[in-house]
């Protein structure tokens, strides 16, 4: 005779046709199956209930290291020399004589604008400036004849003075007669004229030099203006660099301020970001940096402050600073004007700072949580009644306590926590997943981590909101 057996496991009913010799081998058979869906149990879950072995979890221990400090930002690479030219004076473009990404070497010309009126200007001062010289030698000849004249007019006016003074002595000796005393007095104002007559020249002629220097001074002057406007048509790189980008062509007409072409020197180079004001007094010039450019595979460059900003942004609250980066590095090569990298501005050293991998912050919302396992008695089920309860405590098991933390900072895997466990206090870093607050787990440690904590991070949002 068969007879079906029917058997609850969890919500599962199972049946199955079975023999009954007996209503003692039916009850043994029963026992049998209550046995060992019982011995399945574990005890754990209450009276008749069934729960799973613990999770198996990795866990590390919260160490104490020395913590630097910095500050992450993003900054914006700038060429300390860059320049976009542009013209003082409109005109069409007449020729480009360099090519974009070209080197060139300061003074070296880059393009050239219309510039005739410009250049017949420039010319006619030129020729009035060879008129102007040549009159002033012409007027130095003329000069150098008056002089001679004057002198020859003095030498003899003195004469005819000398003579005359010797003939009134004569005359009141009355050696001689009245006419020829009036004959010698009229030769010295003959003489006087004369002299009189070329000083006269000479000043004429010291006058007309004057006045042609004057015209060569003013012709100098129109030709040094004339030139100014001509060269101001040839646009010359004003330092040595690489040709940037050009915005007109050949023909086009470029008006006065225009932007025409652009000169970046890529032997230099600073990067501009900004720091919260609560960190100015830990600022200084000279504070080391260090960027990374994802742009350049993750290319990291040394620097240092060089400049702060004396005007706090009232706005945002931030400071600019701008750091330097030497032109010797490797990296520096590749550089480029524009290029976005992420500053690290180190701020100090935290000697005794707790520390864990980052795996182990558990983020809820706006805060922070991480999992610490205590070796300890479990606390009774909650709905455990008196029959089903254990007689005595089953023994001490790892227990999984969820556990609030601030948290300071991270950097390469690791974070620094501010508060919220102790040195030494075992924190679950992997098998999150599968752990509850209060919940027995099967711990193991973890192998020690590879992260370095000679450098951190301060961001400027909450890890949580990172991770």
């Amino acid at each position: 005779m068969t007879s079906p057996v029917c058997f609850h496991f969890s919500n599962f009913r199972f049946c199955r046709s079975v023999a009954v010799q007996s209503a003692f081998s039916g009850i043994a058979i029963i026992t049998a199956l209550s046995l060992g869906l019982s011995a399945c149990s574990g005890g754990g879950g209450g009276a008749g209930g069934w729960s799973a072995p613990p999770p198996g979890v990795e866990m590390t221990m919260v160490r104490q290291q020395p913590w630097t400090v910095s500050y992450q930002a993003t900054g914006t690479l700038e060429a300390n020399n860059k320049s976009e030219l542009n013209s003082e004076v409109a005109g069409n473009i007449t020729a480009i004589l360099v090519q974009e990404g070209q080197v060139v070497r300061r003074g070296q010309p880059l393009l050239r604008l219309k510039a005739d009126k410009q250049l017949a200007q420039m010319q006619e001062s030129a020729a009035g400036i060879s008129v102007s010289m040549g009159n002033i030698e012409q007027q130095k000849a003329d000069i150098r004849q008056a002089q001679a004249r004057v002198n020859s007019a003095a030498f003899r006016r003195q004469l005819a003075e000398s003579e005359l003074k010797r003939f009134e002595k004569l005359y009141r000796d009355q050696f001689i007669s009245q006419l020829e005393l009036d004959q010698k007095r009229s030769a010295y104002d003959t003489a006087a004229s004369a002299y009189d007559e070329a000083m006269q020249g000479l000043s004429s002629s010291k006058a007309r030099y004057t006045q042609a220097n004057s015209s060569l001074v003013q012709a100098r002057s129109g030709y040094r203006y004339s030139r100014a406007i001509a060269d101001e048509s040839l646009i010359r790189s004003p330092f040595n660099g690489v040709v940037g980008q050009k915005y007109v062509n050949v023909g086009d007409y470029a008006d006065p301020g225009q932007r025409l072409i652009t000169v970046v020197d890529p032997s230099s180079f600073k990067i501009r970001f900004t720091v919260p004001e609560r960190y100015l007094a830990q600022i200084h010039p000279g504070q080391p940096v260090k960027t990374r450019f994802e742009g350049l595979g993750n290319a990291t460059v040394p620097g240092a402050v060089q400049f702060i900003d004396p005007v706090i942004d009232g706005q945002a609250h931030t400071v600019m600073l701008k750091a330097k980066i030497p032109a010797s590095t490797v990296a520096s090569q590749r550089l480029r004007h524009g290029l976005l990298g992420e500053v690290s501005l180190s701020l100090g050293v935290i000697a005794e700072a707790l520390v864990l991998p980052e795996e182990a912050i558990v983020p809820q919302g706006e805060k922070t949580f991480v999992y610490v396992v205590k070796h300890e008695i479990p606390p009774p089920a909650p709905n455990a009644s008196a029959q089903s309860a254990p007689s005595k405590p089953s023994g001490p098991a790892d227990i999984a306590h969820l556990r609030e933390v601030i948290v300071g900072d991270r950097v390469e895997g690791l974070v620094r926590i501010d508060r919220g466990v102790q040195p030494g206090e075992a924190v679950i870093i992997n098998g999150l997943q599968k752990v509850s607050d209060g919940l027995a787990v099967k711990a193991t440690m973890a192998a020690p981590a590879t992260g370095s904590a000679s450098q951190s991070s301060v961001k400027a949002k909450p890890v949580s909101e990172k991770l």
